[in-house]
């Protein structure tokens, strides 16, 4: 088996739970919903682990990472929010959970873009954000799911430095992040 391959597949593990939890959103299948999420958060922990303990590390792994991650951490949350609780709200529920994954994607390609070997996130990373807006969604007030979702899709656009806690130092003064290192 290629190094790249395991890390690779647990990516994949990843992007399949968030398209798991679209259909279970469809399905009104809530707690399957947020169940896939949170098992595409472990996946989304472990390949990038994966692919440094393997030495897999790669440009098509961290792409594949946020292309997984917008799926699981920035669709599927915002639509389980929107079926959820921000429904109520009409247009302006369905504005506001397109608003936090507009927020998600920028995120992300930024990330790409902008390669930081700084010990932080420029922008809030985009799982912490899906947890936070799944928490708000458990409490179920229309109201706090609307203004959490601005705030945490405002966040992963902004320029606001946030802790970076998986950052390793290998080999000397070379960093990696977990984030980047997939494949």
């Amino acid at each position: 088996m290629p190094q790249q391959l395991f890390p690779t597949i647990l990516t994949l593990c990843n992007f399949v739970g968030g398209v798991l939890a679209i259909y279970a959103v469809f399905e009104q299948k809530f707690g399957v919903a947020i169940i896939c999420i949170s098992l595409g958060l472990l996946f989304d922990v472990f390949d990038g682990w994966t692919a440094r303990k393997l030495n897999a590390v790669s440009t098509f792994g961290q792409e594949l990472d946020s292309l997984a991650d917008i799926v699981t951490f920035g669709v599927a949350p915002a639509i389980l929010a929107y079926q959820l609780v921000l429904s109520d709200l009409g247009q302006l529920g369905l504005s506001i959970a397109l608003l936090y994954s507009i927020g998600a994607v920028l995120r992300l390609a930024r990330f790409n873009a902008m390669q930081s070997d700084l010990p932080t996130f420029v922008g809030l990373p985009v799982p912490v954000a899906a947890i936070g807006l799944l928490l708000s969604v458990a409490l179920m007030s229309p109201w706090l799911v609307l203004i959490n979702s601005c705030l945490f899709a405002w966040l992963m656009a902004s320029h606001v430095k946030f802790p970076h806690f998986k950052k390793n130092k290998l080999d000397g003064d070379e960093v990696h992040d977990v984030h980047k290192s997939v494949n």
